[in-house]
């Protein structure tokens, strides 16, 4: 009786110290992005936007972090007053099951919103294909979303939830993913499973958050503004074309 109640302890505290082991981990992974046009939120408008996207996910969260020169900014008011690092991008509680995406408007005197949204936007397709991503072996799942047409391929290796932007909802991390028709895409790099290092913290409190309809409002009178800049300073109508898209396809209109 007494080795049986002894070996149901040593189990439990197994359990508890592998659960504990888990929780001290945290994902690490960097992306490249690419995207054609800098788009109504790019400070310079040019043929294609690219850098750096670096993801961490530890717990019930995930932080999105695009690397600019606008992260990490003072905000009074909704206005930057300083900036020196990196900025949040998009920031996921899966308890919650709602993100927080950080959106700039250079044009608007530096002014910052965070759009809310709940997760369970992508409705996923599973397909048959695989494919090998450093060292993973990755399966394919379209989507179509907000006016384009996604393929990603995800890992299921991996014993968290990570992806680029604000992608969610298929099972494990996604390592690639891409618009068909070739207007943005984000591959990973690099991957580290590491020790727990701290909390992660939205650094810009007081910021509106706003609800997609606001936030399509937003964007049509910031688009319809920098047309009538882009026209004064003489630019074709390529040009504006090019430098007012965004990823998602809203009628801005």
């Amino acid at each position: 009786m007494k080795t049986g109640k002894i070996t149901t302890l040593l189990l439990i505290l197994i359990t508890i110290s592998g659960s504990l082991s888990a929780q001290e981990k945290e994902l690490f992974i960097n992306y490249k992005y690419n995207r054609k046009g800098g788009g109504l939120l790019a400070r310079e408008y040019s043929t294609r936007e690219h850098g750096n996207i670096e993801v961490f996910s530890y717990g019930n969260k995930m932080i999105s972090r695009k690397l600019s020169h606008y992260t990490n900014a003072e905000i009074r008011d909704n206005r930057i007053v300083s900036c020196d690092t990196n900025y949040f991008y998009v920031a996921m509680d899966f308890n919650k099951k709602e993100l927080l995406l950080s959106s700039f408007l250079p044009a608007d005197k530096n002014r910052y919103f965070l759009l809310k949204e709940p997760l369970n936007l992508f409705e996923w397709k599973p397909c048959m294909d695989t494919k090998t991503i450093l060292g993973y072996t990755c399966h394919k799942a379209t989507c179509k979303f907000r006016g384009r047409n996604y393929e990603a391929w995800f890992t299921r290796a991996i014993p968290f939830k990570a992806a680029p932007w604000k992608f969610h909802g298929l099972p494990g991390v996604i390592l690639e993913v891409y618009s068909t028709d070739e207007y943005c895409s984000w591959v990973a790099e690099s991957i580290e499973i590491r020790p727990f290092k701290k909390e992660i913290e939205l650094p810009f409190y007081g910021i509106d958050i706003v609800d997609l309809k606001k936030y399509i409002k937003i964007l049509k009178a910031k688009k319809q503004s920098s047309i009538e800049s882009q026209k004064r300073r003489g630019k074709s109508e390529e040009q504006i074309s090019m430098s007012t898209r965004t990823i998602e396809k809203f009628d801005l209109d």
